[in-house]
């Protein structure tokens, strides 16, 4: 059924499958790719071309988009992954480690180009410099796919031939595999989440408790990355890595309230922060419901982070 669809839609399926594909859409362009390699109908450069084409012309809009709304496009972009928190996650650590030249590798890591590309844009990266590792990515991704397809024709072809054999049944059997992997994810992160469950507070809460004379020790958990892109904070938070917490509070008294927030959707990695806190003898630890966004949409202040520049990714 795909090698009829390639042979009577030509490039044009290649094309918008990988275009698709980079602009988020849930389409498996590795396969087309793949497929199109293998019946010789294209030269193998020029397929390659066509897919660098195309998944620069994907990634360009969603790098725009990043540099325009900032960490606002990089929030809706977790929001439409089917895996935010671990996109989030992923993401920001890949960035922190590698910078924008983490656009090399990025399409091989499944959500991880999607965050990537606008986190980027939101960083202020050149259009010179994102386009220089965006292209090499893409060609080594879609050079490796075509050099697959030729490689491994006659199997392909066999393959295809018995799967026009069985008919539409196996059709209906990868869409109902593909239906139960999201259905599987979703239920683990519905798991998660329970698991996570605990009484988080809201912004007027943390306000009210700001002013009390024992003031609440208030903890951004973003990574430099995020804290990059967004280059504000809680007046007084402390910016802390969960691998430094144990050593940071090691002199708050355990009676303290604790406040965390992050930038992950359903403040995720902020309540398994609190979570281990609780287990380490901490009484009052709280998710805040919201994170920085909902604090500043309350209308209170934020503090600009001093030396900023030290915490982008190097480009």
């Amino acid at each position: 059924m795909l090698f009829d669809l390639i042979a009577r839609y030509g490039l044009w399926l290649v094309f918008l499958n990988i275009f698709g594909q980079a602009l988020g859409l849930p389409l498996p362009a590795y396969p087309t790719l793949i497929v199109t390699a293998s019946t010789s109908l294209f030269p193998a450069p020029l397929i390659v071309a066509l897919a660098i084409g195309a998944a620069l012309l994907g990634d360009a809009l969603w790098f725009l988009a990043g540099r325009r709304y900032g960490h606002h496009i990089l929030r809706l972009m977790c929001r439409l992954s089917i895996s935010p928190d671990t996109c989030v996650s992923r993401t920001e650590g890949a960035m922190g480690r590698h910078g924008v030249r983490v656009l090399m590798f990025a399409r091989f890591v499944p959500g991880l180009s999607a965050l990537s590309v606008p986190m980027a844009g939101a960083l202020g990266v050149s259009w010179r410099t994102f386009l220089m590792y965006d292209a090499i990515g893409a060609l080594v991704w879609s050079g490796v796919a075509v050099a697959l397809g030729v490689g491994f024709a006659s199997h392909i072809v066999a393959l295809l031939d018995t799967f026009d054999t069985l008919g539409r049944g196996v059709l209906w059997l990868i869409v109902l595999v593909f239906a139960l992997y999201l259905l599987n994810r979703w239920l683990n992160r519905y798991r998660l989440l329970r698991s996570l469950r605990m009484a988080r507070i809201g912004v007027q809460t943390l306000e009210s408790w700001m002013k009390d004379d024992i003031t609440p020790v208030v903890i951004d958990v973003r990574s430099a990355a995020v804290r990059a892109v967004d280059p504000f904070t809680i007046p007084g938070a402390l910016a802390i890595a969960p691998s430094e917490i144990e050593e940071k509070l090691r002199d708050v008294p355990r009676d303290r309230r604790i406040v965390v927030f992050c930038a992950c959707p359903n403040e995720v990695s902020a309540a398994r922060l609190a979570q281990r806190l609780r287990q380490q003898g901490f009484a009052e630890v709280r998710p805040l419901l919201g994170g920085l966004d909902a604090w500043r949409n309350a209308g209170y202040t934020v503090d600009k982070i001093d030396g900023i520049e030290s915490l982008a990714p190097a480009n």
